[in-house]
């Protein structure tokens, strides 16, 4: 055996998402770019704000026994539950500062997620601002068809991008969402909606008192790098 190389385990993978938007190419740098603080090759300024918003569908709240942790002993969860109903979180991060504004709607409506972007666009920082980026993905609730020509009529400093289909994992809000379900959600026991709502609420009210932006280093020249090993399907 040659110390030299590497073994190669045929158990062992690595995982990627092949681009299947015609367009990745041209619709992911511009987002990259306003991630490392660009647009169209010059720095953005004090004034510029970047938004990254989606929305976390069908949220369960479900109801389980649960036994507490004890000296050397784990939290028990068992595994049937109850059914309650479910909810929609729908949010917005400022990518500058990370601050995140949320509501829990019913239904994931493009007129719920119109008063959202009314609520953050209410915010001092985006009320100040001279250009605001809306970076969103091509759900229904803000689709490039409605949501870019809405954005556009109701505020004249508005910007929006929308992500290559199947390019959830450059949305920053993303990562926000996965910290929410690990930290508040995940193996809790919900006994209704309101519960439920109270909790993803709270954790945004914590998370609000000592923001931290995300770290993003990713750039659109890595991007372009590998494109060029897993080009998008045609």
């Amino acid at each position: 055996m040659n110390p030299g190389h590497a073994i190669q385990l045929p158990w062992t993978y690595t995982s990627w998402v092949t681009p299947r938007d015609p367009h990745f190419e041209q619709k992911a740098p511009p987002v990259l770019d306003l991630y490392n603080g660009l647009c169209d090759g010059e720095d953005l300024t004090e004034r510029d704000v970047v938004i990254c918003a989606d929305e976390k569908t069908g949220i369960q709240a479900r109801s389980r026994r649960r036994t507490p942790p004890g000296p050397h002993t784990r939290t028990h969860v068992e595994h049937q539950y109850e059914r309650h109903g479910t909810c929609t979180y729908q949010a917005a991060l400022l990518v500058g500062t990370g601050e995140i504004v949320g509501q829990c709607v019913d239904r994931n409506t493009r007129a719920n997620f119109e008063t959202l972007v009314e609520t953050v666009m209410a915010h001092p920082i985006c009320r100040a601002a001279d250009r605001v980026f809306w970076i969103t993905d091509n759900g229904s609730a803000h689709h490039p068809n409605t949501f870019t020509w809405w954005l556009k009529q109701q505020y004249r400093n508005v910007e929006g991008l929308h992500l290559p289909t199947g390019a959830s994992w450059l949305n920053q809000i993303e990562l926000y969402f996965s910290v929410l379900s690990r930290k508040a959600l995940a193996g809790e026991s919900f006994a209704s909606v309101s519960s439920l709502r109270d909790r993803i609420d709270g954790f945004e009210n914590r998370w609000n008192r000592a923001p931290t932006p995300i770290k993003w280093s990713y750039t659109s020249e890595q991007l372009t790098l590998l494109l060029e090993d897993h080009p998008a399907i045609a």
